[in-house]
């Protein structure tokens, strides 16, 4: 292919680029350009096509020719072949057998080869270093590449014509999935303050009156509540070059950029501390319903002191932690023994009573148990007296049952329950506190008063001159708890 045919392909290639790079064009105004230059695309196809024929044409007739006339070895040349890239079309396995398939070859070595590479040659002098020798070891395999992640290409002379395989796209990060979102309800706010009136005090004195008796009088006292909307954000910067280059970069930034403030709405919900934030569930905890004191099993309160959402060792958790430096838990449950934490058993009996407390203070029984999966691990595990697991066995026999939990997303469902409540697992939860309640809209709501927004400019402080752009991810909502003793905090821990 000649070197006017090369820079055309070449122009070609930036004008596409350019059309579909630029931002500030619709898909509509795309498709024209693309239009625009669809004969010099075509024509410019049509001329490498012939100069690819041209050149395999004229390969087999040198080679038919020299086949011939040349029975001298000494006379012998190498089959002038010109291709555009040897790389591309088969040209490089063309080129090699045509070259052993030539008789001065075979007539040099003195060989009938079983097939073409069977043939050993030599050409001119063979410098003893793999640098220096032309068809260098590395083009064989005999000496790698030195070092995983440094330069890909073989050693030797022509060793950066040995291509290496890119694989496409990114390998990302395993992060683990979010789940508190798809559990409490959401609807749009129109304002940064929300506030809404509760009854705090109710008296109601009706009775029995008599004829012409005198009425007796109830009364109602009310107040205020006011939740404030927080704002979850981040930022990264870019080069202009990086954004041009490297558009599959670009995207997954937008794309890391969405999951981290998604990532941390998540802990914001469950145990933000408010302004900036967002006032989180957990951070309302000392309003949850308390153990009572009938508790079947004495069951008592408890106080954690800086607990962490999610817990340092949780892995996959992709968002900066939030901590509540004194959580106030309703019940605290605790092992029979020193050192040993509470059975399966003495788990799910003291979630039943949970259940109790919550229905006895709102009237309503728990939809959601939110637990770590270990945790959930030990109720799912246990064994009666015969070894048979209380869950079903691994075959689903016994006297357990799987599936998924009506009236709960498939996606969290999963068969995971516990006294037919669903149960939601998630490392964002620390071991040994699990956390149940009554997830509706009456009673738990996230407010969103900005959805997900995404921005870019080049004009953050030096961004300009730098030749660099900043993209920024935001989003502003609030949480509102109106009965805070819709749910209770249960704290495992080992007997003293």
């Amino acid at each position: 292919m000649s070197s006017a045919l090369e820079a055309r392909g070449r122009e070609l290639a930036k004008q596409i680029s350019d059309i579909m790079n630029d931002t500030a064009t619709t898909g509509a105004e795309k498709s024209a350009k693309l239009d625009a230059i669809q004969a010099d695309y075509d024509a410019h196809t049509k001329e490498v096509e012939n100069s690819e024929r041209a050149a395999e044409w004229t390969a087999k007739l040198t080679t038919e020719i020299k086949s011939e006339t040349r029975k001298d070895a000494d006379d012998f040349e190498l089959p002038q072949v010109e291709i555009a890239n040897p790389w591309q079309f088969g040209g490089r396995k063309r080129l090699a057998k045509e070259f052993l398939a030539s008789r001065p070859v075979r007539d040099q070595q003195g060989l009938k080869a079983k097939s073409e590479f069977d043939v050993k040659f030599e050409i001119g002098k063979k410098d003893t270093t793999a640098a220096n020798n032309i068809m260098q070891e590395g083009g064989y395999g005999s000496t790698a590449p030195t070092g995983a992640g440094q330069n890909p290409f073989a050693p030797g002379a022509f060793g950066p014509g040995i291509l290496p395989e890119f694989e496409p796209g990114i390998v990302e990060q395993l992060l683990y999935e979010l789940t508190i979102p798809d559990i409490i309800p959401s609807r749009p706010a129109s304002a940064p303050i929300i506030s809404y009136l509760y009854e705090s005090v109710n008296s109601m004195q009706a009775e029995a009156v008599a004829e012409s008796g005198l009425y007796p009088f109830g009364s109602n006292t009310f107040a205020r509540k006011y939740e404030q909307v927080g704002k979850i954000a981040e930022a990264m910067t870019l080069s202009d070059e990086a954004i041009h280059d490297a558009p599959e970069l670009y995207s997954f930034v937008q794309g890391r950029l969405l999951e981290a403030v998604q990532r941390q709405e998540e802990v914001q919900l469950l145990a933000g501390s408010g302004y900036p934030g967002v006032n989180g569930l957990l951070n309302r905890a000392s309003g949850f319903t308390v153990s009572s004191s009938a508790s079947l099993f004495g069951a008592t309160s408890a106080t954690g002191s800086n607990v962490k959402f999610p817990p340092t060792a949780a892995t996959g958790a992709g968002q900066v932690a939030a901590t509540i430096s004194s959580l106030a838990y309703g019940r605290k449950v605790t092992g029979d023994s020193t050192g040993v934490y509470p059975t399966a058993v003495e788990v799910a009996e003291n979630l039943v009573d949970a259940f109790t407390d919550i229905k006895l203070a709102v009237f309503r029984n728990p939809n959601i148990v939110i637990m770590n999966p270990t945790d959930y691990l030990v109720l799912r595990l246990a064994k009666d007296a015969n070894g048979q697991y209380f869950g079903g066995s691994f075959f689903g026999s016994d006297y357990g049952y799987g599936g998924n939990v009506p009236g709960l997303p498939p996606n969290l469902g999963r068969g995971q329950h516990i006294w037919n409540v669903p149960v939601v697992t998630t490392p964002l939860m620390p071991r040994y506190s699990i956390l149940t309640g009554w997830f509706d809209a009456s009673v738990i709501q996230a407010a969103r008063l900005q959805g997900i927004a995404m921005q870019m400019t080049n004009s953050n402080g030096t961004d300009f001159v730098d030749g660099n752009i900043t993209i920024r991810a935001e989003e502003r909502l609030g949480l509102v708890v109106r009965r805070p003793s819709a749910f209770e905090l249960i704290q495992l821990a080992p007997g003293a």
